[in-house]
């Protein structure tokens, strides 16, 4: 797996210092280098303290394992890059320092690793995320390639079937007035407050576009960092 990594001003004069981690996962029909174009997260990235980003490929994988297709594995991808992450940086390796955001099908991404892996992080958060996919169920084609036409898989794969896994988890999400992801979004925020599960939701003016992404992506850099500060105090 093919990523950027951004190092905190002055990781190379603090070679004792270590430091926590971000990774943002791309939309689909994104890349890492049209992340930078694009969505232009370089420009907030001091909005995250000393904090690593980390900005992967993954290509139309959804940012999970398929079960039909064997070489779709992009959940293990991601989980991999963390391993390699911490063993090759100064990372703080533990799940306090360690967050996991997206916009799009990034979002969803991030939503549905940090649930099926609540151990590795503590913060995720989702931008314009399909948060319920049991909505777009059977006709939304890049899933159905990567999950089939099993109603139950997809619910397998549906962040919200596992809200009750992210009860320890810091969690923030937000869509678009307009956004065909709304309905979506209010599905997984009526799953946690069913069992009063923590969250931030916000509902902006604007529809699913990289636009909105753009503006808005940096409040979601300020809440991982308020994550961050909170693991480092305890």
């Amino acid at each position: 797996m093919a990523f950027l990594l951004y190092l905190p001003i002055g990781y190379h004069k603090q070679p004792t210092e270590h430091y926590p981690v971000l990774y943002l996962l791309h939309g689909s029909g994104h890349d890492r280098h049209s992340v930078l174009r694009e969505v232009q997260p370089q420009e907030h990235v001091p909005m995250l303290g000393a904090a690593m980003l980390v900005i992967p490929d993954g290509g139309q994988g959804w940012w999970l394992d398929s079960p039909i297709l064997p070489r779709s594995l992009f959940g293990q991808y991601v989980l991999q890059l963390v391993e390699f992450v911490d063993r090759h940086y100064r990372t703080l390796a533990f799940r306090t320092a360690r967050g996991i955001f997206g916009f799009s099908m990034g979002g969803y991404g991030a939503m549905l690793l940090a649930a099926q892996h609540p151990e590795m992080f503590s913060a995720a958060s989702s931008l314009l995320g399909p948060l319920d996919i049991v909505q777009l169920f059977p006709d939304y084609h890049r899933l159905r390639l990567l999950l089939g036409s099993d109603l139950g898989t997809w619910q397998c794969y549906n962040p919200t079937h596992w809200v009750p896994s992210l009860a320890h988890t810091a969690l923030r999400f937000c869509t678009g007035e307009e956004a065909f992801d709304r309905p979506q979004n209010e599905a997984f925020a009526a799953a946690l407050e069913s069992l009063q599960i923590l969250f931030e939701y916000d509902v902006y003016p604007g529809g699913h576009d990289i636009a909105f992404v753009r503006k808005h992506i940096k409040a979601h850099f300020s809440f991982h960092r308020r994550s961050f500060d909170q693991g480092a105090r305890g």
